[in-house]
């Protein structure tokens, strides 16, 4: 082992003095990678994934937001940014670490869904060199650029794709006027060759999802994409499904090809469930003409229940979007106990008294209470002096 560090370091040392060679990049020719950065999603504070997409040759980079770096999150990140253009790059260079290709011995192992995505594209791509910093440069740099004049104070989400539109022209608008490092040329003129190089775009766009199978469990649940499970209905227990995971949402389908489920996609280690309430609020949140078959309405207390069922649409999208972001905070627990008292206390829901609420039942504490009387007569008195009266009134 010793020997062998030994001869890799040797062999780095000697790549090293060589140098790096100026690479020139042709009109139409992209680099692509992901940085990383914090978002405000909704009030909770989300680590993200920028997928950048930068053309050397301008040195204009394009981003847009994901919360995984898998091959679907590439594949629909690209897209975004050929129906932006409107064109498809001539070659596209990734990193030897993405998701879409792994480097194995000396070959490239690349991922099904990317395979069908370029060749739907009519795209050619390669990867870069172990240890060649150089020949992805550009991207890299980007990456760095696009965090600090974005991404810096921390953005506010509500609807990630939404904002992933406005984010394409946000990249654009930092190209206005600025010159190219090296040619001195503004980045906005030299980006009108890299355009004008494009392919043509198909004439139907891809669906950048990857389709499984999974078995049902006797519930009508199934994992998917790590400790994440899903509910196709008891419809569909012990059976098969199919499940289309996408860059943000994941799409079940029936045995007769029908679809009977859509949830958001859900990221990270810790284990999820679509059956949580928690989970449900925040698509019902969105679109509350579901409220009435919903799974966080069979999870209230009738009581409260009674009084969302009887209020008009955008009185109910109201309280359904204090729901969930006092949910976010204070767990759901607590959120329906701060619910019941906020009612009883105000007859309604409103998102100040309901966060209070919540608050003290998360705490523990169900009210105020002194351990003696508490005697206001100092105060009625301090305020007649105000208003001119006897001080021994």
């Amino acid at each position: 082992m010793r020997r062998r560090r030994g001869e890799l370091a040797a062999e780095l040392d000697a790549r090293e003095s060589q140098g790096f060679l100026l690479l020139d990049w042709l009109p139409g020719e992209c680099q692509v990678d992901f940085g990383q950065a914090d978002f405000r999603v909704r009030g909770v504070v989300t680590r993200g994934h920028f997928l950048v997409v930068t053309f050397p040759h301008s040195n204009v980079g394009l981003a847009q937001v994901f919360w995984g770096e898998t091959a679907e999150c590439v594949c629909q990140g690209l897209r975004d940014v050929f129906e932006f253009l409107g064109g498809v790059p001539l070659r596209a260079v990734f990193d030897n670490a993405t998701e879409v290709g792994r480097r194995v011995g000396t070959g490239i192992r690349t991922s099904a869904i990317f395979r069908r995505f370029a060749a739907h594209y009519g795209l050619d791509y390669s990867f870069t060199n172990p240890y060649s910093g150089n020949e992805k440069g550009s991207v890299e740099n980007k990456v760095g650029a696009l965090r600090r004049n974005l991404f810096v104070p921390v953005p506010q989400v509500w609807d990630v794709k939404a904002y992933n539109g406005r984010l394409l022209d946000a990249c654009l608008g930092l190209s206005d006027g600025k010159p190219h490092y090296r040619r001195g040329i503004p980045e906005s003129e030299l980006f009108e060759a890299d355009r004008a190089a494009l392919s043509p775009l198909p004439a139907a766009p891809f669906a950048c999802v990857t389709w499984i199978t999974r078995k049902c469990d006797k519930q009508g649940s199934f994992k998917a994409g790590g400790e994440h499970r899903y509910s196709a209905g008891p419809a569909n227990a012990s059976r098969e499904v199919a499940v289309a995971m996408g860059a943000f949402d994941v799409t079940v389908v029936g045995a007769g090809g029908e679809v009977v489920a859509e949830y958001p996609r859900e990221w990270g280690d810790a284990p999820t469930d679509s059956a949580d309430p928690t989970l449900q609020l925040r698509l019902l949140a969105i679109r509350p003409g579901g409220w009435r078959d919903s799974v966080v309405r069979g999870s209230l207390p009738e009581e409260l229940v009674s009084f969302l069922d009887s209020e008009a649409p955008a009185d109910l999208g109201a309280d359904l979007r204090a729901l969930r972001d006092v949910s976010a905070r204070r767990g759901w627990a607590a959120t329906v106990e701060g619910a019941l008292r906020s009612l009883g206390a105000t007859g309604g829901v409103d998102s100040a008294t309901l966060e209070l609420a919540a608050a003290r039942a998360a705490a523990g504490d169900a009210s105020v209470e002194y351990d003696e009387p508490v005697d206001l007569a100092g105060y009625d008195r301090a305020f007649e002096l105000l208003e001119g009266g006897a001080a021994s009134a």
